[in-house]
């Protein structure tokens, strides 16, 4: 805030309770949100301070906040362990010694793929941001055995089997890079395919590739059908472009301002969010299944209010995995309206989540959005999920240190998990249950159906 502009406000107020008021006023007022759209217009509805930051930055909902949020997050969650612990009475005599952290079993089964540990790699796309560190984030992934997903439009922006920019990956090194690394019987590959992709029936080429082949029979590639994300539920793909794509593409994206009649150096592309009905989504999934007889079928969807109907069909249709993204989630390009205002947070769909398991639901569910360490992963499992998926603090990761800095965080991750997961005085993914969690409030504790650290 300028010094004329305190000025001013201060002006405004009399006395020291008046002035103080009038400092609060300027420290939490969006003056700065107001002026970039007083500057930029539309173009300030994106989290950008310039356009050529598409695809170079983390984006999504803030992982740390400078002031509270108007939602509670997995923080407000405890793991609160027992003195009396008979399972680890059972491990000892399992054993035959003391049990330790070391021996608590992070494997798990996910969505048809054998996993070493209750976590999968976010689908993420071609934003140059992670596409650079694809090949390093693949073959860390694959040889800690967890599964990792390749996002929409990658083939259709740097190439199917061949690069079509020297520094950036394609399509199939990322897929292969995954498949040809991991361990025989261990993790797995899901594919997304946006509506660009599918005009290149991009599904079609992986399932006849005869480099991929092998892997399907195997059971190691998903399918995953995108019903949208955390950070933008309902709304569809935004991304700028350059004058020469968007004369290519005119008539088949929205564009503001038609390229072929007005020249500008970038244009705004929107594409539909896609129209879905229960029937709409039975007959996709039935589809999928048909087509696609060797596949795995994953669904990720964001954070409706409907998802438990969603997640119900999901199961009916007998596909192996749906994936919930919480409105933390982060993505390439997402309004910053919707990420302040659009969508539920990750917490609230664990509550639903929580709420599935208690009907009966036996359909794998994974929960991904602000999932930044163990304990978050501990507690989505104390809640119901079957895994956690991770995006941001992956890329972060490999930026740090490459495919090592990959292999050590998640190295770390399972540690923590096991630390964690033994002071419970447990020994498998199994085993946990929401006995083991306490909300920091009673409102929160009856929300979520658990216990409150005051209980």
């Amino acid at each position: 805030m300028s010094s004329a502009l305190l000025r001013i406000f201060f002006k405004l107020f009399r006395g020291s309770e008046k002035i103080a008021a009038a400092r609060s006023f300027i420290e939490t007022y969006p003056i700065d949100e107001i002026t970039q759209k007083a500057r930029k217009g539309k173009e300030a509805v994106f989290p950008f301070s310039e356009k050529e930051e598409f695809g170079k930055a983390l984006l999504g909902a803030p992982i740390f906040e400078q002031a509270p949020l108007r939602y509670d997050t997995l923080s407000k969650i405890l793991l609160v362990p027992p003195l009396f612990t008979p399972l680890r009475l059972k491990k000892m005599q399992e054993i035959l010694r003391e049990p330790v952290f070391t021996d608590v079993d992070t494997s798990v089964d996910v969505g048809g793929f054998s996993s070493s540990m209750p976590v999968c790699i976010a689908s993420m796309g071609s934003t140059d941001v992670f596409n650079k560190v694809s090949l390093q984030v693949a073959r860390a992934a694959a040889e800690a055995g967890i599964p990792m997903g390749v996002g929409e439009n990658v083939a259709t922006v740097w190439g199917y089997a061949q690069r079509r920019r020297e520094s950036q990956p394609c399509f199939k090194e990322r897929v292969m890079t995954y498949l040809q690394h991991a361990e025989e019987g261990r993790g797995g590959v899901f594919i997304q395919q946006s509506v660009e992709d599918a005009y290149d029936e991009l599904w079609n080429k992986v399932y006849s590739d005869p480099d991929i082949t092998p892997y399907i029979e195997k059971g190691r590639v998903a399918f995953e059908i995108k019903l949208g994300q955390g950070a933008k539920p309902g709304i569809g793909g935004e991304t700028f472009v350059s004058r020469d794509i968007a004369l290519k593409i005119r008539d088949k994206y929205h564009f503001d301002d038609d390229p072929a009649t007005v020249v500008k150096e970038v244009y705004s592309r929107h594409s539909a969010p896609g129209t879905f009905t229960a029937d709409i989504l039975r007959s996709m999934l039935r589809l999928m299944k048909n087509n696609y007889p060797r596949c795995r079928i994953w669904v990720k969807a964001g954070p409706y209010r409907d998802v438990e109907e969603v997640a119900q069909i999901v199961y009916e249709q007998e596909a192996e995995a749906m994936w919930i993204d919480g409105k933390e989630g982060g993505t390439g390009m997402s309004p910053v309206i919707a990420l302040k205002d659009l969508g539920l947070p990750t917490l609230a769909c664990l509550q639903k989540i929580k709420r599935m398991r208690e009907r009966g639901l036996q359909l794998d569910l994974i929960v991904s959005g602000r999932i930044i360490d163990g304990g978050d992963v501990v507690k989505s499992l104390c809640m119901g999920a079957s895994a956690a998926g991770m995006g941001r603090p992956i890329v972060v990761a490999a930026y740090a240190a490459g495919e090592e800095g990959v292999k050590r965080f998640l190295e770390a991750l399972k540690m923590e998990m096991q630390l964690l997961i033994s002071a419970l005085g447990k020994y498998s993914i199994k085993e946990l249950g929401d006995e083991d969690l306490r909300a920091t409030t009673p409102e929160l504790a009856r929300s979520l159906g658990i216990k409150s650290v005051y209980d």
